[in-house]
């Protein structure tokens, strides 16, 4: 039973992860299209881990800090609530996957 939580855990844990990452590049995308002046502002970002380029953590900071919301933009609030969800789904789910695994290792000793 706890083998079948913690794998159900860790596959939506996965899934959470990847909504995160396509929500966030669905932003990068609003931005170019309807903002496209502070798009280039911020370097162009999308998303990519790239260790010299600087705009795509500049730009998740801009996201956190909710800077868009002067933009009045009601598709860019609708993106980040996404993002959002899929952040504190993604926290919830690995929480509960160590907790179990925790909660196996207590039981098996």
């Amino acid at each position: 039973m706890l083998n079948t939580l913690f794998t159900l855990s860790a596959l939506f844990f996965i899934v959470a992860m990847l909504v995160q990452i396509l929500a966030t590049q669905a932003f990068f995308n609003r931005l170019e299209k309807a903002h496209t002046e502070l798009y280039k502002q911020m370097g162009r970002p999308k998303w990519r881990i790239q260790l010299a380029d600087d705009s795509f953590r500049n730009a998740v900071r801009f996201i956190r800090s909710r800077k868009f919301e002067e933009l009045n933009d009601p598709e860019l609030s609708a993106i980040y609530k996404k993002i959002k969800m899929a952040d504190y789904s993604a926290i919830a789910l690995a929480t509960a996957a160590v907790g179990i695994t925790l909660l196996q290792a207590l039981l098996l000793t």
